[in-house]
């Protein structure tokens, strides 16, 4: 009995050993925390303030295991807008947490987080973590070690030690301002000042030998080295003085195991070495060395970066910094900085594993084959009348297959899933260039590119073959592509064009390297293939972040599969959202004295004319407005497109019920495509004669308008100005069937001018300094009137209508109608004048009603200079504005107004019409009701018509709700 006891306990202590075993062995999360912060840092005898994870640059390192989960909080402390990509890793299922901004999310604002949330999933190696918005990878960057699960043993001789060594560049400027800079210019942008190794540039740079890498080593031993190529433009050649390198891994990949002195590293690629040092100590210390491998025309960092590999002393040696100083060192011989010959053969070596335990999974069969070309190209200078710096005065550019992509300002991945692609991105992705030409022969004449948003649609599981072809517009150039989400197979590679019917032939289809990014090789092309298995949209783009800058990149949508674990997961609740801008409008009523009298009018937050509303191209805009007056109210974004969001555009009765007295409504729309200058209203009765303001629509960050840089932006709005209270007028109208009395004045940003009786402290004053180009963002918010307006003795040069960018002319008559707005550049003059100019706005007038045929003035007045006397005994200048009915003058401005209709900024006309409807508009007469006098023609009501129909305004429920709702007897269709 008992020893039966004792074999059962000794089964579940075995039993238990074991399951403690597994359970120590089995998968983990790990959790880290990434502060990004500015941190001071100095190189090159350079101090600056930069942006860093944790005040560490490089980053700090992740280590995990393959099958671990890895939670990573970001928190943004700095002014820029931040994302991180995990660069390798598959992400399946976990596209929210790839990190591409605007692509896969938006980015972290200031003061915002987000948690990137993945699993590693049958990977192990090196990869590296790197921000993913503009160029601030330039110092937000850091390893990402993935080791093999627990008693996994590599598939290599076990190393002493494992060292990452992460190539980077210096800047001692910002990143920020270079590539800034560069696309405003369009020329290419300034180099960097260093390469570093582990963020020190070592000691060939001057003032730099004390910041030097030292990778100490033993005798006898054997190192891996992992790899990686952080830097923002360069390929490097890397090689160690004296020293044969192992290449065991690549991009997280095994790799059959070749001897080199010298490595190539694409940036955006890692690759694993081992390292045996010598049996003995050398009584000697080496030079470890990196340098570009360059091939393309443009200028580039051509300097070397070093370390120092050092011994450690025996034992039996006295141990000093003298002594080690006096030892010789060595010096690697690194290849030519276009030895394309090197890189080629280099390339060769790499194959797959290829092992039982490791296979090469190769795609054997084909469902759609892809060919894309790769390469520069050019955009036109958009700055009129201004040479940009890029080749015959265009901008640089890069495209694949001549789309330089577009960034869109709402993640591709969000607008994909919740199915709001409409003016987000295209499905029409070339799958072939548009052109053929000779591609590495002599470079066609038009190097012009195509500009987009556009992704490629592929089935789940689609197996997918896709040859890059370099071209030779603007000069050949090797570049490097990374594919997020996958890892591809490279089955051939080859110079010149690449031939379908001869090249398939000699595809490795056996142990092809794979990889997650690979040289497009200078003058040359290269196959891969990949399976679809990952639903999602994956950012594909040259590593290169010059090339990317200018648009070398596109996107690959891969649809859900029909099993759970083959569709995308949904959105974590932190995923960022793009920039949303909150304002609040109190709709009040405010005291407000004009012409020497006061009243009480219906204002937004108390000012008249209203807020000013800005925001950027792809800004979601989140208007409050909180009714505390007795009218009810609505607001109009006036020119807003509203795409997919009808309910905000907020004409009463026909998007929406008014806003009653004490209630309120979330105006929640997103500016989609348009910049520029538009304007805000009351949308109900005549209360936008108070209820109005200016939205100024600014383009995306690093996008500059198509002409100069102006000094100053300053809104000017029209409108007009009743002593008596509008809705009373407008009330005695309706009911007279009379024309409603004409506004007491015009008013220049509420203000009516010196022109008026009781009016001249009431001027709006326009401040300016000589020799300055300003951009006035003109709107007529009047109620009723077009209007002539001028500057006495300066011209103006129209440049947007509508916030729509227009081919510039130049006028110094503007006519602007009710609803319209245009933005003019005013360029001062090139010394103070001694003089004062009117700005002046007065009616155009056809019809036979009466008007008010009165003029509004502003001043334009330079700054003094120190030695001018009184400025009020500066003679004032006026404009002559043409006469009230110069229909003449109206035709020959509007005739004057194009569509700028260039290739960043297209007239996307309809050359087909499915409808065609003629309109006429006019006035007419309508009944006098039943036992009343009207005053309008032979006793009836004043009418205005569309094909003779005179709009009956509903005034219960909305027609957007009558047709979500199909409400009988709401509509008549």
């Amino acid at each position: 009995m008992g020893s039966t006891l004792r074999v059962v306990f000794s089964l579940i202590a075995v039993c238990f050993l074991h399951g403690l075993a597994v359970a120590m062995a089995a998968s983990i999360t790990r959790h880290y925390k990434f502060d990004i912060k500015l941190q001071n840092m100095t190189r090159l005898c350079h101090t600056k303030s930069m942006v860093t994870v944790n005040g560490q640059f490089p980053g700090p390192r992740i280590v995990a295991r393959e099958g671990d989960r890895l939670v990573i909080k970001v928190v943004n402390h700095v002014q820029n807008n931040i994302s991180i990509h995990w660069h390798g890793v598959r992400q399946l299922q976990t596209g929210w947490a790839d990190g591409p901004a605007y692509i896969t999310q938006c980015p972290i604002q200031t003061g915002q987080s987000y948690v990137y949330n993945f699993t590693i999933v049958g990977q192990r190696g090196t990869l590296f973590w790197h921000a993913h918005i503009s160029w601030l990878r330039s110092t937000v960057h850091g390893p990402l070690i993935i080791l093999p699960k627990h008693n996994i043993p590599y598939p290599f001789a076990k190393p002493y030690k494992e060292v990452p060594i992460i190539f980077g560049e210096w800047f001692n400027v910002d990143p920020e301002a270079v590539i800034s800079q560069a696309l405003q210019t369009g020329a290419g942008p300034n180099v960097s000042d260093a390469y570093t190794i582990n963020g020190l540039p070592g000691p060939l740079y001057n003032c730099s030998a004390k910041d030097t890498f030292k990778l100490k080593v033993k005798p006898a031993k054997t190192y891996l080295l992992r790899f990686i190529n952080a830097a923002l433009n360069d390929e490097l050649f890397f090689s160690i003085a004296n020293h044969t390198l192992t290449v065991v891994e690549a991009d997280a990949i095994y790799v059959k195991p070749f001897e080199t002195e010298t490595l190539l590293i694409t940036p955006g690629q890692t690759t694993n070495v081992l390292l045996k040092t010598k049996p003995h100590f050398p009584n000697a210390t080496f030079f470890m060395t990196a340098r570009p491998y360059a091939t393309g025309q443009g200028t580039f960092d051509n300097s070397t970066v070093a370390g120092i590999l050092e011994y450690e002393l025996p034992f039996n040696s006295i141990r000093t910094t003298a002594s080690v100083t006096k030892l010789p060192l060595f010096k690697p011989s690194l290849p030519p900085l276009n030895d394309t010959s090197f890189a080629t053969n280099f390339t060769k070596k790499l194959r797959s594993l290829a092992s039982s335990q490791f296979p090469a999974n190769v795609p054997q069969k084909v469902d759609k084959r892809f060919f894309f070309t790769v390469g520069l190209g050019t955009n036109p200078c958009d700055q009129q009348n201004q040479t940009c710096q890029g080749p015959n005065g265009t901008k640089f550019a890069a495209s694949v297959n001549n789309i330089s992509f577009v960034m869109p300002t709402t993640a591709l991945l969000q607008a994909h899933f919740f199915g709001q692609s409409n003016g987000v991105y295209d499905s029409d992705f070339p799958i072939n260039p548009t052109h053929w030409f000779n591609y590495t022969g002599n470079p066609p004449n038009n190097t012009m590119v195509g500009n987009g948003t556009k992704v490629e649609v592929l089935p789940f599981n689609t197996s997918v073959e896709l040859v890059m072809q370099d071209t030779s517009i603007l000069g050949a150039e090797s570049h490097p592509l990374h594919l997020h989400g996958f890892n591809f197979f490279v089955v051939g590679q080859g110079f010149g064009n690449f031939d379908p019917k001869k090249d398939p032939a000699s595809f490795n289809l056996v142990d092809p390297i794979e990889r997650n990014t690979v040289g497009v090789p200078s003058g040359g092309w290269v196959a891969i293939r990949f399976l679809a298995d990952n639903p999602g949209v994956w950012f594909m783009h040259c590593h290169l972040e010059v090339h990317t800058s200018w648009g070398l990149k596109m996107a690959w949508l891969v649809l859900d599969g029909k099993l759970p674990n083959q569709k995308l997961l949904p959105p974590p609740a932190d995923l960022p959202k793009c920039i949303t801008r909150h304002y609040k409008f109190d709709i009040k009523l405010q005291n407000v004295t004009r012409l020497c009298q006061t009243k009480s009018i219906v204002t937004v937050n108390g000012q008249f004319p209203g807020p000013r509303i800005i925001a950027r191209e792809g800004d979601t805009v989140l208007v409050k407005v909180v009714n505390h007056v007795q009218n009810n109210i609505t607001l109009h974004w006036h020119g807003v497109r509203q795409l997919r969001s009808g309910w905000a555009d907020g004409p009463a009765y026909i998007t929406q019920c008014p806003i009653q007295t004490g209630q309120s409504y979330v105006y929640n729309f997103t500016i989609t495509g348009q910049r520029g200058t538009l304007f805000w209203h009351a949308h109900i009765s005549w209360l936008r004669a108070t209820v109005y303001g200016p939205i100024v629509i600014l383009p995306k960050q690093r996008i500059p308008y198509p002409f100069p840089q102006p000094h100053k932006e300053v809104p000017v709005i029209f409108g007009e100005w009743w002593k008596a209270d509008t809705e009373t007028i407008i009330n005695q109208a309706l009911q007279s069937g009379l024309g409603p009395n004409v506004s007491d004045a015009y008013t220049v940003n509420g203000l009516p001018g010196p022109l008026y009786n009781c009016s001249a402290k009431d001027t709006f004053k326009l401040k300016v300094k000589p020799g300055k180009t300003y951009l006035l963002r003109l709107i007529n918010a009047a109620l009723n009137d077009e209007l002539f307006f001028s500057i006495a003795n300066h011209t103006l040069t129209v440049v947007e209508v509508d916030a729509v960018y227009v081919k510039p002319f130049k006028t110094n008559i503007v006519l602007i109608t009710p609803g319209q707005t245009t933005n003019v550049l005013l360029k001062t003059k090139s010394h103070h004048p001694n003089a004062t100019f009117l700005m002046a706005a007065r009616p155009y007038a056809t019809g036979p009603a009466s008007f008010d045929n009165s003029t509004t003035a502003g001043i334009l007045e330079y700054h003094q200079p120190s030695s001018t006397s009184n400025k009020n005994k500066l003679p004032k200048f006026k404009p002559a504005l043409p006469k009230f009915n110069d229909t003449s003058l109206a035709t020959t401005f509007s005739k004057k107004i194009r569509s700028l209709a260039n290739a960043k900024f297209p007239a996307n006309v309809p050359k087909t019409v499915a409808k065609h409807f003629f309109f006429t508009v006019g006035l007419g007469l309508s009944q006098c009701s039943q036992n009343q006098t009207c005053q309008g023609p032979n006793n009836t009501r004043l009418a205005a018509a569309i094909n003779n129909v005179s709009f009956v305004q509903p005034n219960t429920g909305t027609s957007s709700g009558a047709f979500l709702q199909t409400i009988e007897g709401r509509i008549h269709h």
